[in-house]
């Protein structure tokens, strides 16, 4: 009788404090491992959120720029300008010959600016304003010209009505902005003309 009593004593005793100890440090573990997963899978997708806010406001920007530079020609009044940091050529826009130009204003933002034929020539702000990317720190055009003397293509950072006859063969553009997070993106794309040779009036010395 006593010894079964023991028995049963022994058998209800349950946890000794050495097994809770281990149990709860097991738990421990497990519940870091798993925090540290889903903290790293949070940072993922934290990131990739902020890439892909940042480069759709970034690709909607390119796709009008490129769109409407394929689509240019040489109209006798309103000419190709370019410089470092704008680009201004004739375009249609709602069925009618404008100005079309892109460049960053003065609040940091990459601009479209669209001017119809009769406020083409008006000096000042005339023109509807898209504003397309903000955060906007830095855009340089390049564009592909023929060298008389080589016949081969090359780079420059203008074009002027003085020494082209035509357009550009290709415009790049390079485009530094700040991400949703604050750092510093870089972007740069090759658009080439369709009707574009890059001939020039004049032979350029370099």
């Amino acid at each position: 009788m006593v010894n079964k009593n023991k028995s049963k004593a022994k058998f209800n005793g349950g946890f000794t404090l050495v097994e809770l100890i281990i149990s709860g440090v097991i738990i421990f573990l497990v519940s870091i491992t798993v925090y540290s997963v889903f903290s790293g899978g949070l940072n993922v997708w934290k990131k990739a959120n902020q890439v892909r806010g940042s480069g759709y406001g970034l690709r909607l920007a390119m796709e009008k720029l490129s769109m409407e530079l394929r689509n240019s020609f040489k109209f006798s009044t309103i000419d190709f300008e370019g410089t470092e940091n704008s680009l201004a050529f004739a375009g249609l826009v709602d069925n009618g010959v404008s100005r079309i130009s892109y460049f960053i204003n003065e609040d940091n933002v990459f601009c479209r600016r669209v001017q119809n034929y009769s406020d083409a020539f008006k000096k000042g702000d005339s023109g509807k304003y898209d504003l397309l990317l903000p955060d906007s720190l830095g855009l340089k055009f390049s564009y592909c010209y023929l060298d008389n003397g080589s016949g081969e293509y090359k780079w420059k950072d203008k074009w002027v009505k003085e020494e082209q006859s035509t357009l550009p063969q290709a415009v790049k553009i390079e485009l530094t902005f700040k991400g949703n997070s604050g750092e510093e993106l870089k972007f740069a794309k090759t658009i080439f003309l369709p009707i574009g040779t890059g001939e020039q009036k004049i032979e350029i010395i370099q």
